[in-house]
């Protein structure tokens, strides 16, 4: 099928959060990123949504809210925290950004699983 001639396409940045305006993409962005790991994780272990809700101390309702993408009031510390209780290791790894033309630039926040 063909696109119709008044349809624009426009290519994403990689953030889809970026994409669509929001303030503190990035931060969007790690906070998906880290949930995508528990629920990863979760599905891993063969957890039910209440165990892993008893390992992280977080009750089954809310635990099935957050999986769900509903993390907005989580902290990116209280995700890791989860994730540590989970099992898996976290790495914080700060480095300079880019160039000397960067220093009042202001760096960015990755997170990789």
């Amino acid at each position: 099928m063909r696109p119709r001639s008044d349809t624009t396409v426009t290519a994403s940045s990689g953030n889809v959060f970026a994409d669509l305006g929001f303030a503190n993409a990035e931060l969007e962005l790690a906070k998906a990123r880290m949930v995508q790991t528990i629920a990863d994780e979760i599905e891993r272990r063969g957890l039910s949504q209440r165990e892993a809700g008893t390992i992280i101390g977080l009750p089954q309702p809310k635990l099935s809210t957050l999986l769900r993408g509903h993390w907005s009031s989580y902290s990116l510390d209280r995700l890791v925290r989860f994730t540590t209780l989970l099992g898996l290791d976290v790495t914080v790894r700060i480095e300079r950004a880019g160039d000397a033309a960067s220093d009042d630039k202001p760096g960015h926040l990755t997170v990789a699983a």
